[in-house]
């Protein structure tokens, strides 16, 4: 019978972090696989596994014999009846997949009509007749599509995961050092979609060992993205359930991969996580360090909420150290920022924060004005709870300023209390 035509891969980008490899062809008699990309994968559409069947497939059909019309009856393809002959035709791998793959292994997986079951054996038994005759890059291309066509289409992890583990050790036993990323890229990808993401980071983890080891600089740069991600998540998890050295870890770990994938995004967010985690643990040097290179970044790609946000967190490890002159420095670049881009809550933390530190160091009349600012913007923000805290705040630091300045009254000019007795006037 004649072998369908498979369509080749098509490239396509989507948005999500976990991406397979793009393949392409890069000579015309050997297929070659480019290195891993986790951004870019081939797209194995619903139609790859829905090939026209091949001339001797199922069904009935009609044959015109000597100008007559002659009926002929094919027999049924059952899954039984395929994988007997898929093992008849010396393909005994492919018979254990086939079996596996119609008989209920894998969780949620149908695989009963009559055409998929025939393309299925047949993209098998292909594959399995270019391993024996040592085609393995061809080999490999073949299973990475069926784990390509699982993962995308079917959305069946369980069975992606299966032809990917094959693509890798495939790769592996034969120095398919390129190939054999490619596989582990998409090992990774079904780890992290079903949320597995310690075997996602192992995964890739080992891509970029053996992309480091065999100089291919296109594996490295695009796993790290993966990387990147994944570290990014699991520092998160951990961080949440108080495991803070090893959060901290996770994130030094994603910020250099953010710096092998050139991802000046990722670095900065690292460094604000890596930041904070310093701050908590009042280790307020590193702290520092890192808040300063998430400013740098933020203000590199002109991100107004990494600009205000860092310049926040800052203040407050200054004020920490005892640096409260620096501490108003950076609060007073934070209103700036946030008034020149009506940014109203982080003005409301600015002004609440520069009147606190200015009523510790005893200078009423700035706190009163910034504690009366922060009233305003809570006022504009209509949010009930800051509206009240900030009355609070407010009040206190008028009457403060009052009585400083009776207390000042008495002490310095005694003929103007004399007046302030008979008439009243304010101070």
């Amino acid at each position: 019978p004649q072998r369908p035509n498979y369509p080749k891969p098509l490239l396509k980008r989507k948005l999500t972090p976990m991406r397979d490899p793009a393949q392409k062809r890069t000579t015309s008699t050997r297929k070659v696989f480019q290195e891993a990309s986790a951004t870019e994968m081939p797209q194995t559409g619903k139609s790859s596994m829905r090939l026209q069947p091949s001339r001797s497939g199922t069904g009935s059909r009609k044959a015109a014999t000597s100008g007559n019309e002659v009926s002929l009856n094919v027999e049924k393809v059952t899954r039984e009846g395929a994988c007997v002959a898929t093992l008849q035709s010396g393909f005994p791998q492919s018979y254990i997949d086939l079996f596996y793959l119609t008989h209920g292994k894998f969780s949620d997986l149908e695989i009963r009509t009559e055409s998929d079951i025939t393309e299925l054996k047949e993209r098998l038994t292909n594959a399995e007749k270019l391993f024996q005759e040592g085609d393995f890059p061809e080999s490999f291309r073949v299973y990475h599509e069926l784990g390509g066509y699982f993962e995308k289409t079917r959305e069946n992890y369980d069975s992606a995961t299966y032809f990917y583990k094959r693509c890798d050790e495939l790769a592996g036993k034969n120095q398919l050092y390129s190939e054999q990323t490619t596989a582990l890229v998409g090992l990774g990808n079904c780890a992290y979609k079903t949320s597995n993401i310690e075997s996602a980071i192992n995964f890739y983890e080992k891509g970029i060992k053996i992309a480091e080891f065999h100089d291919l600089k296109h594996s490295l740069y695009t796993i790290s993205k993966s990387l990147t991600e994944v570290y990014r998540l699991e520092a998160e998890k951990l961080e949440f359930n108080g495991r803070t050295d090893e959060a901290l870890e996770n994130y030094l770990k994603c910020l250099e991969a953010a710096k092998t994938s050139e991802d000046k995004i990722a670095q900065g967010n690292a460094c604000y996580q890596i930041g904070l985690i310093f701050f908590k643990k009042e280790e307020y040097e590193a702290a520092l360090e890192y808040l300063e290179e998430y400013l740098k970044h933020s203000r590199a790609v002109n991100y107004t909420e990494g600009i205000t946000n860092a310049l926040a967190k800052l203040a407050n490890v200054h004020q920490a150290m005892g640096e409260i002159q620096t501490a108003i420095e950076e609060l007073e670049q934070l209103n700036k920022e946030a008034s020149d881009n009506d940014r109203q809550e982080a003005q409301a933390e600015a002004t609440l924060n520069l009147g606190l530190l200015y009523q510790q160091q005893e200078n009423h009349d700035l706190a009163v004005n910034y504690l009366r600012k922060h009233y305003e913007l809570a006022r504009k923000l209509q949010d009930r709870t800051l509206i009240d805290s900030a009355s609070v705040s407010l009040g206190m630091a008028e009457a403060a300023c009052a009585a400083s300045k009776f207390s000042e009254l008495i002490s310095d000019d005694f003929e103007k209390l004399l007046e302030w007795k008979v008439k009243r006037t304010k101070f």
